[in-house]
């Protein structure tokens, strides 16, 4: 899984965002509005939304903070017991004294060094740059990364860290066109019949108790297909609940219902999923407004997760226009503005636009 990860990134090294009209770059490109729930923040800095997308497009969901804030990237791997101060293949290191100016991917690492590819950066380095680069930066020193998460790879960490154990050197191995492909088989007899790779390997690969590679590639497909979020933890060969709710979920966006739609593929279900056809699954409904986590989560010197809920949600409603990075769990004078700014839109708020969040202010902004 971490070298289709990183052979994904590494593949879209020479991609730039796109311009405005005057020329300037403008930070508009594919990968927040190919990645599920992250559509808002097309043409915000798009460094963590890069690595978000890959994860998603590997079925990576439930392993990758899937978020465009490096500053809530570096939160979810803390949170999760998943941080480190060295270096970890396939990786990600995120600089800023707390984490929260940029984020990359480590693609190989010696005692001084790190090797990576970045989105939203430049030749130089700059977290606000036009492109994806491969780069090398120092691993020490001014500049250096303020830390790194680890993913809880199926093969194993690989990593510079003493506690995971503490490997000097390292580096994700390069795809090769020759040296990786097995012999070629010989002929078989005129009556073999030649296997489909896309043919459906019977109802017997899927089920409780079922493991296998088919169950694996099932569950990606589905990911593909609308239904990452089903996944707590990325696809496996392991037949689970997941598969089965995912499973029915593209069947009734088919149409089908009762049968046809009891999460268990049958052959035209594999069939559309290997060509691309039917119905992706729909997005989840929309719920109600989140309950208003009170007036004191809000204004100077407050850090929290609230904070960074309400960046978002203004962002994603055309006030995020004082932001010069993107929001944060940290309080600031552009989230105050930026909720201003919001409040004298609405004839109900206007009479009080003083930045600060109320319960009305919270339930028209989310509704």
């Amino acid at each position: 899984m971490r070298d289709e990860f990183v052979a994904l990134l590494l593949g879209q090294v020479g991609q730039h965002e796109g311009r405005d009209p005057d020329g300037n770059w403008n930070n508009q490109q594919r990968y927040s509005t190919e990645t599920p729930g992250l559509e808002w923040s097309d043409g915000q800095p798009w460094c963590a939304t890069f690595e978000a997308w890959a994860a998603h497009r590997t079925g990576m969901d439930g392993l990758w903070p899937i978020t465009a804030s490096c500053l809530y990237a570096v939160n979810w791997w803390k949170g999760k017991g998943r941080w480190s101060e060295y270096p970890v293949l396939g990786g990600p290191f995120y600089l800023g004294p707390d984490g929260g100016t940029h984020t990359g991917v480590v693609v190989a690492y010696d005692a001084d060094t790190i090797t990576t590819v970045e989105g939203n950066t430049n030749t130089g380095g700059s977290p606000q740059g036009d492109g994806v680069y491969r780069r090398t930066r120092d691993r020490r020193g001014p500049g250096s990364p303020y830390g790194y998460g680890v993913p809880a790879y199926p093969e194993g960490t690989v990593s510079a860290d003493p506690g995971l154990g503490g490997v000097p050197t390292a580096a994700v191995a390069a795809p090769s066109t020759t040296s990786a492909l097995p012999p070629p088989p010989s002929a078989p007899p005129p009556s073999a019949p030649v296997a489909d790779p896309d043919g459906f390997p019977g109802a017997g690969a899927f089920g409780p108790g079922r493991s296998n590679a088919y169950v694996t590639r099932l569950g990606r497909m589905l990911v593909g297909r609308g239904g990452g979020r089903f996944y707590a933890v990325g696809p496996g060969p392991d037949w689970g609940e997941a598969d089965r709710v995912a499973t029915a979920a593209f069947q009734r966006a088919q149409g089908w219902t009762g049968g046809g739609a009891d999460g268990l593929p049958g052959p035209l279900t594999w069939e559309l999923l290997v060509s691309g056809r039917g119905s992706d699954i729909p997005p989840a409904a929309p719920a109600g407004p989140p309950p208003f986590p009170g007036r004191d989560r809000f204004g100077p010197g407050q850090v929290n997760d609230s904070v960074l809920q309400l960046g978002e949600q203004l962002v994603r409603k055309g006030f995020g226009g004082a932001y010069r990075v993107g929001p944060s769990r940290s309080w600031s004078e552009a989230d105050r503005r930026n909720v201003a700014a919001f409040q004298r839109s609405r004839p109900e708020l206007s009479g009080d636009a003083d930045g600060y969040p109320g319960p009305l202010t919270w339930q028209l902004l989310f509704s």
